[in-house]
């Protein structure tokens, strides 16, 4: 019984999907649940069906359910109450920036994130090159060898701070605080991608991503601004071209 005092009927005979492109079980089970929520006339405040009991009126795994609700979560359309519940959220508390607004799990969502980030952290390396102290430069390198160590832990959390912390070494190198602010923003997004669409999945063989990083580090030390960006570019370009080939990877085990 919701906080509107009625029960709802938890009946529900979802529409065959015919759309010819992909799109992830997850996307369109959360498609369907809101679809359920709008026949079934739940309102804010109102509590929905466990995770279990919408796997059973979907058709879908547990995982697929599991996933479409944090989407709908991230996007504001429902709250999840540790101990209480899942509830219908009020729309006029969801999210109405871009940034704010951000799904994890959709597939143009993380392009258009990697694709803005590399435009980020190419022109932060770029302006590292410029500008770097000597000070700055010994830090560069500390977080370099630092994510070099963190391999060694096998450890993806220890390896993805280690990552950021060199990231953030080159941003504030820059000397650009709206870069820097924007380049930890970024950053938390992909914990959310890596997070909650593909389960600790961090872009690839770290063995790459640390050449990668040497290179982007060697040109700023140099003080090559064009070399550095490219370097910084191609790397987040790699790196969005893996997590690619991991959603088409994934397009297989959703049917």
């Amino acid at each position: 019984m919701g906080a509107t005092g009625h029960d709802k009927v938890e009946t529900f005979v979802p529409e065959a999907d015919e759309e010819a492109t992909y799109r992830p079980g997850y996307s369109r089970a959360a498609e369907r649940i809101l679809q359920f929520i709008t026949e079934q006339g739940f309102v804010p405040g109102d509590r929905l069906p466990t995770e279990a009991r919408f796997a059973e009126i979907l058709g879908v795994s547990r995982t697929i359910t599991r996933d479409a609700l944090k989407t709908l979560a991230a996007t504001g359309r429902i709250s999840t109450q540790r101990g209480r519940g899942i509830f219908v959220a009020d729309p006029a508390d969801a999210p109405v920036s871009p940034v704010a607004g951000f799904v994890p799990t959709d597939i143009a969502h993380i392009m258009d994130m990697f694709e803005f980030r590399g435009v980020q952290e190419q022109a932060a390396a770029g302006l590292a090159a410029k500008r770097a102290t000597p000070g700055e430069l010994v830090a560069i390198d500390d977080a370099l060898e630092a994510y070099a160590r963190s391999l060694e832990a096998a450890d993806p959390r220890v390896m993805a701070a280690a990552d950021e912390s060199f990231h953030c070494a080159v941003a504030r190198a820059a000397h650009n605080g709206f870069l820097l602010d924007s380049i930890a923003t970024v950053q938390g997004l992909q914990r959310r991608v890596v997070t909650a669409a593909f389960g600790g999945f961090s872009g690839g063989p770290v063995a790459t991503a640390l050449a990668e990083h040497r290179q982007i580090f060697e040109a700023v030390r140099r003080g090559d601004a064009e070399q550095a960006g490219l370097a910084a570019l191609a790397h987040v370009e790699r790196t969005r071209l893996s997590y690619q080939a991991e959603i088409g990877r994934r397009v297989f085990r959703s049917y």
